[in-house]
Order: structure tokens, then sequence, then C-alpha cells
């Protein structure tokens, strides 16, 4: 699949099979993050098991529930909604003292989740960007679980699977917000 392609047939996927991801697409994603463009360091922490998984849900959910934001606690109330939206794998980008105040951390994190995203699409993968199940790491029994360097803070994840439904591609009209200065 050609990037453009892959990036064409991204979208936010938020149902998976419970399909595990196979160890070769996994590593394939894992590289394509550390080949972004980044001009500092960051950690990736490749979740898999189901376990941890559903402890990152349910305490994330929990904590959407009670945290004092209006759309959070709407979207936890909704009937049967989980967080990671069942994904099998969940990549967790962290950065040296979390997100600084130029943003630079934020943009490294992002660039590689960007490169992850569109290699696991050209995989035929699904994917889903989450910033939300970040909170659960505030809770330090969870984060310890993670193995995440010292003095590094999540920042964003990856949420990878095969996808309920068919990657079909984005509906998203990307002309009518550029403009050209000759």
């Amino acid at each position: 699949m050609k990037v453009l392609n892959a990036i064409e047939m991204r979208k936010s996927i938020r149902a998976y099979e419970t399909k595990a991801v196979e160890k070769e697409k996994i590593d394939a994603i894992v590289r394509a993050g550390n080949l972004a463009p980044v001009f500092g360091r960051f950690h990736m922490t490749v979740i898999e098991n189901p376990e941890l998984l559903q402890e990152i849900n349910n305490v994330t959910l929990d904590m959407m529930k009670h945290s004092g934001n209006e759309f959070l606690e709407k979207r936890a109330a909704e009937e049967g909604y989980k967080p990671l939206y069942g994904a099998p794998v969940m990549i967790v980008l962290s950065a040296p003292n979390g997100n600084d105040s130029n943003g630079f951390n934020m943009a490294n994190v992002s660039c590689a989740a960007e490169n992850m995203i569109i290699e696991a699409t050209a995989l035929e993968l699904g994917t889903c960007f989450v910033m939300g199940p970040m909170i659960s790491f505030a809770n330090p029994q969870l984060a310890k679980r993670l193995s995440i360097p010292e003095g590094y803070i999540p920042l964003v994840g990856v949420l990878a699977g095969y996808p309920q439904e068919p990657l079909t591609g984005s509906t998203r009209n990307s002309s009518n917000n550029i403009t050209y200065l000759k």
C-alpha cells in the first residue's frame, strides 16, 4: 500500500476484534514510531496483556466518571462505553517530564504516533489516537506496572487491532482549509 493510500484509509476505530495482532506487525508499527521526525526523546510501552488493558480501561472509566469534566462524565455514562474500545494492543508514548511548556514533547510523541498509525493502516489494522486514557497513569500502582523509565510521563496512546468493520477511509474534505500564496 502506498503511503498516501494508507493516509486516506486511516480513520479512528472504536470497535476491534478480539484477535491478537501478530508480533511482526507490532514490531513494524513501533519501528515506524522510532523513525518519526523528532527532536527529543520519548519511550514506547507496548501493552498486549488483556488483564492489564482491562485494568487501564476500568481505571480510566472510573476517573472519567469522577473527573469534574462534563464531557468526560457524559461520555463515561454512556451504556457500554469502553475508553480502550476493546483494542488488543495499546502503545503508550511517554516523554521526559511530560509535556514541556513549548509543546516539544507532545510534538515528538504525536509525530511518532502518526507514523505508527499510518504503518498500522498499511498493515490493514485499525487504530485510534487516544489521550483520555493517559489519566489512568496518575494511579501510581498502575503507572509502575508499565515499566516507564523514571521521569517519563505518558502523553498519548495508540490503540491497534483488527477492526470489526473494514477500513473504508476517511470522508473528511481536506480542500477547504488550504491557502496558497504565490
